[in-house]
């Protein structure tokens, strides 16, 4: 007989073998990583299921996002090939859905690949509905040269535009810059209407706490020193790509042609860094940002379908 037991710290490989199986690329040692920085009331709800040999078929797991929705929950079932057809995603998600309520949520979030209509039947067939499509997008940068957009940063500079970055700003002018990025974000499609991150939310989003890299926090600045908009670059240590966590303007500065010039500030820190890669994500309705992605020569990858269940049946 099968049993659903809670995670033990040795099971950190598995799980993270799971969560790669549904497209999180992760490690074990990030994922303790992430647990350590989270607030002890703030850790997922997870559990395995394993066959009476002690192997495991498949996990779950609830947790909070700040891209859903704040009174939901996202929702991971997670299955291992060889057990699939045998009802362990079931078992898994009628336990899932019993711990969401038992903690109060009002609906759950769940996301899929893009390119597995079986994963998303299966949970369309448990109510989920579609609320949004997200992907992923790479650039090549030993192919993109800032010579090819001279006239894109002419433009900006006739306008007396000049870029900058954050390398030896004071604590001050760090945390200005965190309330800055929080204001954009709540402008962009991924987030309006949502809450406003907290500071200690950026400072995760960006690095900033556990591998700090301020010269890849840049600004677009007018004449005057005034902030038009931001462009943001991390790493993960165990990826070989550099991620551009967001750009954003101002909206007071936006139709100026800045996005692009921004975002080349980033590629020539990322090649002098020694990236020959570049991995973005974009909502599918951010249409000015992917149109500049795909003047950079963004191609776009494989993405993800965001489902949401209103009502936990």
């Amino acid at each position: 007989m099968s049993l659903l037991r809670p995670l033990t710290p040795d099971d950190a490989p598995v799980f993270a073998a799971l969560l790669s199986l549904g497209g999180r690329s992760t490690s074990a040692d990030d994922l303790r990583a992430a647990d350590a920085r989270r607030s002890p009331g703030d850790q997922p709800w997870r559990r395995l299921l394993t066959a009476p040999d002690g192997r495991v078929l498949g996990g779950a797991q609830l947790q909070r996002s700040l891209f859903i929705p704040p009174a939901f929950l996202q929702v991971s079932v997670l299955v291992f090939p060889d057990a699939r057809g045998q009802g362990v995603g079931e078992q898994l998600w009628q336990a899932a859905r019993q711990a969401a309520r038992d903690l109060g949520a009002r609906g759950l979030s769940t996301d899929v690949p893009d390119a597995d209509p079986a994963h998303r039947a299966w949970a369309e067939r448990r109510g989920f509905t579609l609320r949004t499509h997200r992907y992923a997008s790479e650039l090549d940068l030993t192919r993109v040269s800032l010579a090819d957009f001279r006239d894109t940063l002419d433009a900006a500079h006739a306008q007396g535009v000049t870029f900058t970055d954050l390398s030896s700003a004071e604590p001050v002018t760090l945390d200005r810059y965190v309330d800055f990025v929080a204001d954009r974000l709540t402008e962009t499609p991924d987030l309006a209407g949502y809450p406003r991150w907290h500071a200690a939310q950026v400072r995760e989003a960006l690095r900033l706490d556990s591998d700090p890299r301020p010269d890849w926090l840049i600004l677009a600045l007018e004449p005057e020193g005034e902030w038009l908009g931001t462009t943001a670059m991390v790493r993960f240590r165990h990826l070989p790509f550099v991620y551009n966590e967001l750009t954003a303007l101002h909206p007071s500065a936006r139709e100026r042609g800045l996005a692009l010039p921004l975002k080349l500030q980033a590629v020539q820190r990322a090649q002098a860094a020694g990236f020959t890669t570049m991995r973005t994500n974009n909502h599918s309705l951010n249409v000015p940002m992917l149109a500049v992605n795909r003047r950079l020569g963004f191609r776009q990858l494989a993405g993800r379908f965001e489902l949401h269940l209103g009502e936990l049946r």
